[in-house]
């Protein structure tokens, strides 16, 4: 039993995938990452096509946006208008550095097509 892995939480693939397209909505492509090499890189594997091909695709969404926030600096590509952000800011548990890059990459990149957009991907 102790060498077993331990979950806090089993989700199926469609669970997965919801949060998937939660979390490139919100533009938090660290997390994604972090989640598409960890629990989730199940689905790389997965019996479905489409699911493989959505994972490969949050892959490349993932990269190109970690490749953007460190030019920008972490959380660049954070949509700073999602209930959960604006939740955590008024609860002050959000990171100012992460504030300031959002704000300073949506002022720049204002005019331009959203990142997970299929025309900028």
């Amino acid at each position: 039993m102790e060498n077993e892995p331990r979950y806090f939480c089993r989700l199926t693939e469609d669970e997965k995938l919801s949060v998937l397209a939660e979390l490139e909505r919100s533009g938090s492509v660290r997390m994604m990452a972090n989640v598409l090499k960890g629990n989730f890189s199940d689905l790389a594997t997965s019996a479905s096509e489409d699911v493989r091909a959505k994972y490969a695709r949050w892959q490349e969404v993932a990269k190109k946006g970690l490749a953007i926030e460190a030019e920008w600096g972490e959380g660049a590509l954070l949509k700073l208008d999602d209930p959960v952000f604006v939740d955590l800011r008024a609860k002050g548990l959000m990171n100012p550095k992460r504030i300031r890059h959002a704000e300073a990459y949506a002022a720049t990149h204002a005019s331009l097509p959203e990142f997970s957009s299929p025309s900028v991907l």
